[in-house]
C-alpha cells in the first residue's frame, strides 16, 4: 500500500517505520527542516531494546510531495493540524483514505470543517515513541489501535487498512464506537502526560507518589462528568483501567510522555485539546472543572518560562 505520513514526528515516525518494514511505500511528511534533511541523508535512526538501525525512508515538505496514495496517517499536533490539512490538500483526492490517529478532543470536527467529503476514518492508539533529535526516536513498549469510518469509506477500505496495520504489527482492531476511545485518551494524556511534565519524571515514577492517586481521581472524575454532559459514555472506572495498564513499565511507563518531550524541545503543547478541552466545554456546561482548569495554567506558565518566543 501506498501510505503517507503527514506529521512525522515521534509516533509519525514509528508507524511509518513499522509500515516500510512490513512492505508499504511509506512517504514520511513533515515541517522541521532538520528532520527532513537528516532522514533523507542518514536514514531514520531507530533504537529500539538498546539497538540502532538507520532505515531509509523518503521524507520530503507537504509541497514537495505530488504522488497518489492509498492511505495518510495524520498524526499532526492538534494545534497545527488545519494548517497541515491545508498544505496536503493536493494529495487528498478521491482515491484517498484518511485516518487520523492524533490525540486530543475537537480533531475529528477540524476534518469535517475542512473537509466534509474525505474518505476519513479517525482513532487513538496507545503506542508510544520518543523523537530524541532530528531523524532519530527511540521507540519503546507495545501498544494498539483503535479507529472507525466515519464518513464515505467503504466496508472494504476499512478491512483493507485494517489489515494492512495489523501486518506491521500494530495491532489494529476496528471500533463501533471510536468518539469513546478518543476521550478515553485523552483523560488518559490529561493525567500522565500532564503530571509528567509538571512533576519532570517518566510516567512509571507516577507510582512512587501518594498523591497521584488523588489527583489522578480529581481528573478523571470532571472529564467523566464533562463526557457524559457531551453524551460520550466515560466512565471514571473505564478511564482508570486504562491509566493504570499505562504506568507498567512494560507497556509506556519507562517512557517521557509527548507533552514532556514538547517541553523538553521547546516547543508548545496540545494541553488546550486535552485538559483545556475540559475546562472550556465545562464552563460553557456549567461543570466545575477546578482542576483540569489549574493543570492547564500551570502546563501553560511552563511553555511561558521555557519556550521563547
Amino acid at each position: 500500500m501506498k501510505i503517507a505520513i503527514a506529521g512525522s514526528g515521534a509516533m509519525g515516525s514509528r508507524f511509518g517505520y513499522m509500515l516500510h518494514q512490513a512492505g508499504n511505500q511509506v512517504t514520511l511528511i513533515d515541517l522541521w527542516p532538520e528532520h527532513v534533511t537528516t532522514i533523507n541523508t542518514q536514514g531514520l535512526s531507530v533504537e529500539t531494546a538498546g539497538k540502532q538501525r538507520f532505515v531509509k525512508i523518503p521524507a520530503a515538505f507537504p509541497e514537495d510531495v505530488h504522488d497518489d496514495f492509498d492511505l495518510i496517517l495524520l498524526f499532526t499536533k492538534a494545534m497545527q493540524l488545519n494548517d497541515m490539512l491545508n498544505k496536503i490538500s493536493h494529495l487528498l483526492t478521491d482515491n484517498t483514505a484518511v485516518l487520523c490517529l492524533s490525540n486530543g478532543i475537537g480533531n475529528l470536527e477540524t476534518i469535517k470543517k475542512f473537509n466534509s467529503h474525505l474518505d476519513l476514518l479517525v482513532g487513538t492508539t496507545l503506542w508510544t515513541s520518543e523523537l530524541v533529535g532530528p531523524g532519530a526516536v527511540v521507540l519503546n513498549g507495545s501498544g494498539y489501535i483503535e479507529f472507525q469510518a466515519i464518513e464515505n469509506v467503504s466496508h472494504e477500505t476499512v478491512v483493507k487498512i485494517n489489515d494492512v496495520l495489523n501486518e506491521a504489527g500494530l495491532d489494529a482492531r476496528p471500533s463501533n464506537n471510536v468518539l469513546l476511545s478518543i476521550w478515553k485518551k485523552a483523560c488518559l494524556n490529561g493525567v500522565l502526560n500532564t503530571f509528567c511534565t509538571i512533576l519532570d519524571c517518566k510516567i512509571m515514577d507516577l507510582r512512587k507518589s501518594q498523591y497521584t492517586p488523588i489527583l489522578t481521581q480529581r481528573v478523571v472524575s470532571e472529564f467523566e462528568a464533562v463526557a457524559q454532559a457531551k453524551g460520550i459514555p466515560l466512565t471514571a472506572e473505564l478511564a482508570l483501567k486504562t491509566i493504570n495498564a499505562s504506568l507498567a513499565p512494560n507497556q509506556a511507563g519507562d517512557h517521557y510522555p509527548s507533552m514532556h518531550q514538547d517541553i523538553a524541545s521547546g516547543r508548545h503543547t496540545e494541553i488546550d485539546y486535552l485538559n483545556g478541552a475540559i475546562a472550556r466545554m465545562g464552563k460553557e456546561l456549567n461543570i466545575p472543572t477546578p482542576t483540569n482548569t489549574l493543570i492547564t495554567e500551570l502546563i501553560h506558565a511552563r511553555e511561558d518560562i521555557v519556550i521563547k518566543n
